[in-house]
């Protein structure tokens, strides 16, 4: 177990895990917080600690998504290996979420070659929805994507037609509209253009919600 983790782990356990309550969550939440703003040497090094895939189990899953928030105002992210092991040690959607919004915080990578090139994605025929539209068929350069992490997922999820593996794609392209940065818009357009089924899913997502019309006009805006 990485040592800073080892330190960490019965302060974050109890900070995190709802079970203990929410009067234990906050009291160690605020000791944890003096802790970090006393020992500036601790809290540096706690945030930029090396993470490796076998790290994920030193804390319980509920503790991760609180690390990694506050590791993305303090440090880049921890490295692809050990976030996609992360991600795919859970289907928690929290979890899995923060894995991807952590992510986006890593450094500006070289295009990648999947998603530089000018192309004509094949597109199936469907219901006219707002979403159908924003991807209407036609010639247009794919975005790139900046983070490498985000990058080979999309890559691999446009790939990877196995059916038993169909929802992730769906879930994926779910986080990617919830955060809505450019990165993330990005990364769903290039993900839409390998499979276009996804655009009806995620009208579906959006009726489902319940959003207001204009919520849904401003999330529909944020995909121009």
């Amino acid at each position: 177990m990485n040592g800073l983790l080892a330190i960490a782990e019965a302060f974050l356990e109890r900070m995190t895990n709802p079970l203990y309550g929410n009067e234990v969550n906050d009291q160690y939440t605020l000791r944890f917080n003096q802790l970090l703003a006393e020992d500036r040497a601790f809290a540096s090094s706690f945030a930029s600690m090396s993470l490796d895939p076998e790290d994920v189990d030193s804390l319980p899953i509920c503790a991760w998504p609180w690390y990694l928030q506050w590791r993305m105002e303090h440090a880049p992210p921890p490295s692809a290996d050990f976030l996609d092991a992360l991600y795919e040690s859970t289907e928690d959607p929290a979890v899995r979420f923060t894995v991807t919004q952590s992510a986006l915080s890593d450094r500006p990578a070289a295009p990648d070659a999947d998603y530089g090139a000018d192309q004509a994605p094949e597109r199936s025929a469907g219901q006219d929805t707002a979403l159908s539209r924003e991807f209407a068929p036609g010639r247009r350069r794919r975005p790139q994507i900046q983070s490498r992490w985000l990058r080979t997922r999309v890559n691999r999820l446009a790939r990877d037609r196995d059916p038993a593996r169909a929802g992730e794609a769906e879930e994926f392209a779910v986080y990617l509209l919830q955060l809505g940065d450019p990165d993330s818009l990005a990364a769903l357009r290039g993900l839409i253009d390998d499979r276009p089924e996804l655009r009806e899913a995620l009208a579906g997502y959006l009726t489902d919600a319940g959003l207001d019309p204009g919520t849904a006009a401003d999330w529909d805006s944020g995909l121009a």
